[in-house]
């Protein structure tokens, strides 16, 4: 595999990596001399699995707060339908009470 093609392979395994990962990657690209077509190889799985492991933190950090956020809304919304108010005498006594259905 030719240094272009190299280059190539890696700027196509970047596209959706975060902007200062992927200059990082390329920097160290230039840097590197590869001895075979297979350290070339484990390097990229390297920087897969780096690229992976950084977006799955943000994503997951991400859809936690949006999907805690979304289930405290419905339970709002729900907590607010599924309450009624019973009002009645007890014995002397007047009390209000709230009933979950």
């Amino acid at each position: 595999m030719t240094r272009t093609e190299q280059k190539k392979e890696l700027i196509e395994v970047l596209q959706d990596a975060p902007i200062k990962m992927a200059e990082r990657f390329k920097r160290d690209f230039e840097r590197m001399a590869f001895d075979s077509d297979t350290d070339f190889n484990n390097w990229i799985d390297d920087v897969c699995l780096e690229i992976d492991h950084a977006d799955h933190k943000e994503n997951r950090f991400q859809s936690t707060i949006s999907q805690a956020m979304r289930e405290r809304a419905e339970r709002i919304i729900q907590e607010k339908k599924n309450n009624s108010v019973i009002q009645g005498l007890s014995e002397i006594k007047y009390e209000e009470k709230r009933i979950r259905m």
